[in-house]
């Protein structure tokens, strides 16, 4: 079977292709190619453990006279600009891991020439540079898969003197109709490939998120979601909730809901200052604080959704187990449903929430900044000037 090696977080997996015997008895050993795939830490871990065995098969099933091998790093590396500015460093670091064809990997967007960049390829060096939020949210990991195999191969058959490539074609870039090529007049980079669509920016967005976790604020909010335990735990068994539930009905105990969902993420926002305030001159800055802070507030917001379906359902069960139906009855003056039940589970929900929580600290702050695009990007960058 085709194969090659795979390599990340200090292990190999040996995939390689056996030898082949000639007429003669001997091995016609194929000749290794490999394809170094750097990847910034936040895209790392999920790239290789899902996508890099089965770049290494697709390479290996399109290309029958090379043995590939696939070699995952990570590293950070300022990428918010494109390819263009870190070009030479990337040639470095290319030149000495050995690799014969790069791709560096972002879950940065990147905006040039107002279009959104998905991809771009050197027109000196075999290296390339793919935005992951540029892909979207949807069938990802195929997405990654073929635009990093299909780079690869393309990069390897233009630089490759025993190859006759006569032109730069990624089937997977070029035959999209949410993809096309811009062309560029000068400059280190020769290809670039941005989003084709009207939906450009709503695909991108989608792309941020899904790059966000924003489920992986849940573990972020245990702390807050503690506090918001004990403060729901006491006013359950407070008839004044009760009765408050009871009067104010569906319209309004989903307005209490929205403004203790809202208040919670404006509170995180406040408190890690992840508000992005771009220079009013730079219309570039405008745009990325605009698209940052859009992406920023709509991960805190699943998160914070995510946390209060679960807060519901803890506090939901335990008004089961803990209030009688007769004293609820009584106390509202009318026969109970499960709906009162859920009415008085809603309205502690929202008022632990608010009362609780945001008077709490949170377990994991890298968690919450890993929300904010801007505060990756300047993290990045520092990272890289500090390496400098």
């Amino acid at each position: 079977m085709a194969g090659g090696d795979i390599r990340f977080a200090g292990q190999t997996l040996n995939l390689r292709r056996p030898l082949v015997p000639d007429s003669s008895g001997e091995a016609n050993r194929i000749s290794a190619r490999t394809l170094g795939v750097l990847a910034e830490p936040e895209v790392t871990a999920e790239f290789a453990e899902r996508n890099g065995r089965e770049v290494g098969h697709l390479l290996n099933l399109a290309d029958e006279r090379h043995d590939w091998s696939v070699v995952i790093e990570y590293q950070d590396f300022a990428a918010g600009e494109g390819l263009a500015p870190m070009l030479d460093s990337m040639a470095k670091h290319r030149i000495r891991r050995a690799w014969d064809v790069m791709v560096c990997l972002t879950d940065l967007p990147i905006r040039l020439d107002g279009r959104t960049v998905v991809a771009e390829v050197s027109l000196g060096e075999p290296i390339s540079l793919v935005s992951l939020p540029a892909l979207g949210a949807v069938n990802i990991d195929r997405r990654v898969r073929a635009a990093v195999a299909d780079l690869g191969w393309a990069m390897h058959r233009r630089f490759d003197p025993d190859d006759d490539a006569g032109e730069f074609v990624p089937p997977s870039l070029h035959q999209s109709r949410r993809i096309e090529p811009a062309v560029l007049d000068d400059g280190p980079i020769g290809f670039r490939y941005v989003s084709a669509t009207r939906l450009g920016r709503g695909r991108l967005l989608a792309g941020m998120l899904r790059a966000n976790r924003p489920w992986r604020l849940v573990f972020a909010l245990r702390s807050a979601m503690a506090a918001a335990i004990a403060t729901g735990a006491f006013a359950l068994v407070t008839n004044t909730i009760w009765q408050l539930a009871d009067l104010l009905g569906a319209p309004r105990l989903t307005l209490l809901m929205v403004l203790s969902i809202s208040s919670m993420v404006f509170w995180i926002i406040t408190q890690h200052d992840l508000w992005e305030s771009p220079r009013r001159d730079d219309p570039l800055e405008r745009f990325k604080a605009s698209l940052y802070n859009t992406s920023t507030v709509w991960s805190l917001m699943i998160g914070v959704v995510i946390s209060y379906v679960i807060l519901f359902a803890a506090v939901l069960l335990a008004a089961a187990f803990t209030i009688d139906d007769g004293l609820l009855a009584l106390t509202l003056q009318h026969p109970v449903t499960v709906w009162d039940f859920m009415e008085v589970a809603w309205m502690t929900t929202s008022a632990a929430l608010i009362g609780g929580a945001l008077g709490s600290g949170f377990e994991s702050k890298d968690d919450i900044l890993r929300a904010a695009y801007g505060q990756r990007e300047r993290h990045r960058r520092q990272s890289v000037n500090e390496d400098e």
